[in-house]
């Protein structure tokens, strides 16, 4: 595994070698970055169910200026932990981990933490928590009112086009794989 591009563009990372943890591909980060673009740059990232924190560190190095870890495996923490002090200037970079579940964290962090720009998230897929955590999402603050979210699926796992105050604006198949990107509804409607 390696970070895509920016400023750790080429960076190698460790990977997984226990069953649980399925780090999002090289070629799928490339491509998810290549889609979002500048949308985040200077911003806030949330990485829910981080694993090895590869897509929090890409984010990092493509201009995010702060990211949040949220990983309660301890294979994961420990590969998470170790990737973050792989980087050049770790001991400068603003990020913090939460070494708990995303479910319970979740209203604490919309509580105490300034809303965030970029929210990924991306379970175990046999966890099937997709729809409970952009709920979560939808009841708190921690979505800033233009941020977005970034979903990653199963291409076969269908989810509704909105939950609560958030829409599906977009997906994108990639094998096996779906993205799918979540906003605040803009008309104004708040669907249940």
């Amino acid at each position: 595994m390696r970070i895509t591009g920016g400023k750790y563009g080429g960076l190698k990372l460790l990977g997984p070698s226990h069953e649980g943890l399925r780090p999002t591909t090289d070629m799928l980060r490339e491509a998810l970055f290549n889609i979002l673009g500048a949308t985040f740059l200077n911003g806030r990232v949330l990485d829910l169910f981080a694993g090895a924190g590869t897509l929090g560190i890409e984010a990092l190095s493509r201009g995010a200026q702060a990211v949040t870890f949220v990983e309660k495996d301890p294979k994961g923490l420990r590969l998470l932990k170790k990737n973050l002090q792989r980087l050049p200037d770790a001991n400068t970079t603003e990020v913090s981990i939460y070494p708990v579940d995303v479910l319970r964290i979740l209203p604490k962090i919309s509580r105490e933490e300034a809303p965030y720009d970029l929210i990924f998230i991306d379970p175990p897929f046999k966890a099937d928590l997709w729809l409970r955590v952009l709920a979560l999402i939808s009841r708190s603050s921690v979505l800033a009112a233009t941020g977005q979210i970034v979903v990653e699926i199963p291409r076969h796992n269908l989810l509704p086009e909105r939950v609560g105050r958030l829409q599906r604006v977009d997906k994108r198949v990639y094998g096996e794989v779906s993205l799918e990107f979540w906003e605040y509804i803009s008309d104004g409607a708040d669907v249940e």
